[in-house]
């Protein structure tokens, strides 16, 4: 289940400009991918050692800078990564992952699994024995919580506690359980090799948090002068939004030779994640900035999953498409920088664990209670047009509103999220 920024567009011959930007491949649970089509996906498992961890990268102006990669040291004392795991589902198609907690924050784990196969995340289950996240609660559900219970791609990944009201962490081993199954989504498939990775963060200071991001540029683009310096004045924008709820966001640059015409984050399109995932190190959020998603300009970016992982995998990037966010003639006005820096904001919004308030079905909402819930397109421009996480821009033919908002609890989640430190 991903979730998408779109380009404004007529609606209902108004003067307001708006488009739909949920992405969800099956808001009701599942989207069944063709057996056929899907075998030739390439899913290669996470590995440790993955090639290209250590990739040098650019800063803002073009030159090396290592010093903008997470420190070290600091990582290592904050975010914990784990060996990468290989291990069958069995008879049952199920298995339970192993966290072990002595005094951390905040655990995810990563799976992946062969490319017909199809895996979620069915229970995480505390030291004590009590079930603290069900499936079957959020499967049918009106509140969207994580996107780690939907059967729709070769890996998930889930992080917990997801929000301030989930219970803490306490010592000791919580099971997490994965499912696998064929490419509907429903029926079971046994005995498949799932690769799991689990990164646990023990920092306890939910004052402020820093997300890191490596923006991988797709081939060529990092050669353009002009789109370079707007994507610093993105992230510049981007820093003041999230600011306003004490988060901080550190960029570094990447070069790649993915193809800058992206793919929209699927089941077929996992290499592409994989690929821009295994460039960036291991606690980086991936973001490929290219020219183009899914052959047009109808989308500003589109998040991996959610949440995303910050290790390698078929999940693990963020898509942008340049062209959109310029506008209609591919050139960054003032206007255009604010609304670029604000959907890298939503993006990486999504991959640290936010969904929006509201879904364009008005049917949908976050499980979050300081986001009001509201049933048509009036009521929600009016109560949640200008949050962050808002599915999209509501423009007029010179400029669109400027979403900065983010409340309480979507800073609870940002600030729970493994790789925020």
């Amino acid at each position: 289940m991903t979730m998408a920024r779109g380009l404004p567009r007529a609606r209902l011959g108004a003067s307001a400009l708006t488009l739909a930007a949920c992405a969800l491949a099956g808001c009701d649970g599942g989207s069944p991918t063709d057996d056929a089509a899907t075998a030739s996906l390439d899913a290669a498992r996470i590995e440790a050692d993955a090639p290209g961890l250590d990739a040098p990268g650019l800063d803002a102006h073009g030159s090396d800078d290592a010093a903008l990669a997470p420190d070290a040291a600091t990582s290592g004392e904050i975010v914990e990564l784990g060996e990468a795991v290989t291990e069958s589902s069995g008879s049952a198609g199920e298995l339970d992952v192993a966290v072990t907690i002595t005094d951390q924050r905040s655990f995810m784990v990563v799976a992946t699994s062969e490319n017909a196969s199809r895996l979620s995340v069915l229970s995480i289950t505390d030291p004590s024995g009590a079930t603290v996240l069900r499936w079957q609660d959020w499967w049918d559900a009106p509140h969207f919580l994580t996107g780690a219970i939907f059967t729709e791609r070769t890996g998930t990944t889930i992080n917990w506690p997801i929000r301030a009201e989930d219970p803490p962490l306490e010592p000791g081993t919580y099971l997490v359980r994965i499912g696998s199954y064929r490419v509907d989504g429903v029926t079971s498939r046994p005995d498949i090799d799932v690769t799991h990775t689990t990164i646990t963060n023990r920092d306890h200071d939910l004052a402020d948090g820093v997300v890191h991001v490596a923006i991988v540029w797709a081939q060529g683009m990092s050669d353009d002068a002009a789109l370079v310096d707007a994507t610093a004045r993105a992230v510049d924008h981007w820093n003041e939004v999230w600011g306003g709820v004490g988060m901080h966001v550190e960029v570094r640059y990447v070069e790649s030779t993915i193809d800058p015409a992206l793919p929209e984050p699927s089941a077929m399109s996992g290499d592409v994640l994989l690929a821009a995932s295994s460039l960036v190190m291991p606690g980086e959020v991936a973001m490929i900035v290219g020219e183009t998603i899914a052959g047009g300009t109808s989308l500003y970016g589109v998040a991996g999953h959610i949440p995303g992982p910050i290790v390698p995998s078929p999940l693990g990037a963020i898509v942008v498409g340049w062209l959109s966010n310029a506008g209609g003639d591919g050139v960054f006005s003032d206007a255009d920088l604010t609304l670029y820096g604000e959907v890298l904001a939503h993006e990486v919004g999504h991959f640290v664990g936010l969904t929006h308030p509201v879904e364009r079905s008005y049917e949908m909402w976050d499980a979050l209670t300081d986001t009001p819930e509201c049933s048509d397109a009036a009521s929600c421009e009016a109560s949640l047009g200008t949050n962050l996480m808002f599915p999209y821009s509501i423009c007029d033919a010179d400029s669109c509103v400027s979403t900065t908002i983010l409340t309480d609890q979507q800073r609870g989640v940002m600030q729970r999220y493994t790789g925020t430190r």
